[in-house]
């Protein structure tokens, strides 16, 4: 990796890093807010100590700083290293002429030469390799070398082209490999692996190579097409007798080679050698190891320039100790103490308490057990220590509808019905429809103390929405259309219904705090519905509207332009 790169990576990361440490700062210095805020939070959210992550952090910026210095401060010291290497020269000697293209050998015969030798390379390491190519003429393809990557791109590089004459000129390619074998170029224990079909008009004769010999024959006497395609095109088909490409293998004038495994077998066993056949089998790398242990080795020395870099220990090893510090104490070890804890304290609280005469206690619940106080001052009849206890719980769950529904049902048996309709409203905005029902319920019934017939009627109507199956509801909305018309401030005040709830209780709370108010039926409500008074505002028509398609049963209203249709709240 480049210089660049690496000077790159590293202020990423510290940028990485500064992000990370400034966003858990500002987000503890917001949940100190919180927590004054909202003092039931810490026992919803579990944030681990200030401290802790403090320190964290710390550790944090360290390993960073000594692993920055480990790459800056590292010193490359060069030095030369000797290696000994035993093994054989590998000489190769290709076919690479048009006939190696035929495809009686799929997918065609090179290719079945390239796959082999690359899947024996693998296993040969220690050894050295080299290639000559031939056609019409041969060259060395590849110099004589241990790199046996280096190698396997020679390999992959083969094919039809790389010689520019046509033909096949097997006497120039024996020559060429005796040549080759004679020189310093190669070593005294070598084998010459010769890959060919055979195929040459000029009928060569047999050669005796100073060599161990291995031939591998690709072909079959029957033959087949040769195939061709141009490199960069899709240009492909038959190579045919007048040099054109056919479409397809049977076309007419296309050549066909066939390979000559029977020349090939003779040269072989010529030399004493081995034959292989690439059609019917494949080389066993356990032969090919036994045959090279077989033979004498080349000894051959070779020196490697080494650059070690030195200086990076000192930084390196005191950041996975913190590394290790941060894992271990801070984070398994401070989990496994948090469980322990729980465990061990009320043991220990329980031995304390019994050292001396003097036993003190924390409460566990200080909002929960103000709520359970105010609900049963309020089943007592103590309003004015269920407010108060209310009040002292509201700190613990600020703003909680169910809250602020209790404090109202106190207020109102208190008689405050401006404060009781103020936290009712608070509690009607509640996300839990029986909650909300309820509010509105009782909204009504504190409006209708008022003498505001208008507003008790609007939420009682909105109570049968949230809860249609609310019988007080409905019962009061038919109190209120069997009343006679309000006469004034003074009448209205006189007519005031005996039938309200006899009493509104409030729930506990951890079920939603129900405040039910049940009113009872006048007891003139025989007297008959009186003509409407003309003075009547807008509300109380639609009111009217809405009574008149009421009954006892069920609140519902008639669609318009439908006699028998019923639509129910």
């Amino acid at each position: 990796m480049s210089e660049t790169f690496l000077e790159s990576f590293w202020i990423s990361l510290g940028l990485i890093f500064f992000a990370y440490s400034l966003f858990k700062l500002v987000f503890y210095f917001y949940w100190s807010r919180w927590r004054k805020s909202y003092p039931g939070l810490p026992r919803e959210s579990k944030v681990p100590p200030f401290y802790i992550v403090l320190v964290r952090i710390l550790l944090l910026a360290s390993v960073f700083c000594l692993s920055y210095f480990a790459y800056q401060r590292t010193e490359s010291i060069k030095s030369k290293e000797e290696e000994v290497s035993r093994g054989v020269d590998f000489l190769f000697l290709v076919d690479v002429s048009l006939s190696m293209q035929s495809v009686d050998t799929r997918p065609s015969r090179i290719t079945r030469a390239k796959e082999t030798i690359l899947r024996l390379l693998p296993q040969l390491n220690g050894n050295r390799f080299g290639m000559i190519v031939f056609a019409a003429s041969p060259f060395v393809y590849c110099p004589m070398t241990s790199d046996a990557r280096a190698f396997s791109e020679y390999v992959r590089g083969l094919d039809v082209d790389i010689v520019g004459d046509r033909g096949t000129d097997l006497k120039s390619a024996f020559k060429k490999a005796e040549e080759v074998l004679n020189s310093n170029q190669v070593l005294r224990n070598r084998i010459l692996v010769l890959i060919s079909d055979g195929e040459d008009l000029d009928s060569p004769g047999i050669v005796k190579f100073p060599a161990e010999v291995w031939v591998w024959s690709v072909g079959t006497p029957t033959g087949g097409p040769i195939g061709y395609s141009e490199d960069g095109t899709r240009v492909y088909g038959f190579l045919t007798k007048d040099g054109s490409l056919a479409p397809y293998e049977n076309s007419p004038g296309v050549i066909i080679s066939k390979s000559n495994p029977g020349f090939l077998k003779d040269l072989a066993y010529a030399n004493e050698g081995r034959f292989l056949s690439l059609d019917s089998e494949s080389p066993e790398i356990g032969d090919i190891k036994s045959w090279i242990d077989s033979m004498e080795k080349n000894t051959g020395q070779r020196i490697r320039n080494l650059r070690r870099a030195e200086g990076a220990k000192k930084f390196l090893i005191p950041a996975l100790l913190l590394l290790l510090f941060d894992f271990f104490m801070l984070e398994f070890w401070g989990k496994y103490l948090l469980g322990l804890s729980k465990k061990v304290v009320p043991v220990l609280l329980f031995f304390f308490s019994l050292w001396g005469s003097d036993v003190y206690s924390f409460e566990l619940d200080p909002g929960g057990n103000r709520i359970k106080e105010g609900k049963n001052s309020y089943e007592q009849g103590d309003y004015k220590s269920s407010l108060e206890r209310y009040k002292e719980a509201d700190p613990y769950f600020p703003e909680d509808p169910r809250l602020e529904f209790n404090r109202g049902d106190s207020e109102y048996k208190s008689g405050n019905l401006d404060k009781a309709i103020r936290h009712f409203e608070k509690s009607a905005d509640s996300k839990d429809s029986a909650l909300r029902a309820q509010s509105h319920f009782n909204l009504g019934n504190s409006y209708l103390k008022l003498g505001d017939r208008k507003k008790a009627a609007e939420h009682y109507l909105r109570s049968l929405k949230e809860d249609p199956n609310l019988e007080s509801a409905k019962k009061n909305l038919e109190w209120l259309r069997k009343l006679p018309p309000p006469e004034g401030k003074a009448g209205s005040e006189n007519k005031k219904s005996a039938s309200e709830e006899k009493e509104e209780k409030s729930s506990a709370f951890k079920q939603g705090s129900k405040g039910k108010e049940k009113a009872e039926k006048q007891s003139k409500s025989g007297a008959g519905k009186d003509q409407k008074d003309k003075n009547k505002s807008k509300m109380e028509d639609e009111l009217d509207r809405i009574m008149e398609s009421m009954d006892l049963d069920s609140v519902k209203r008639r669609s318009p332009g439908s006699r028998n249709k019923e639509v129910f709240w």
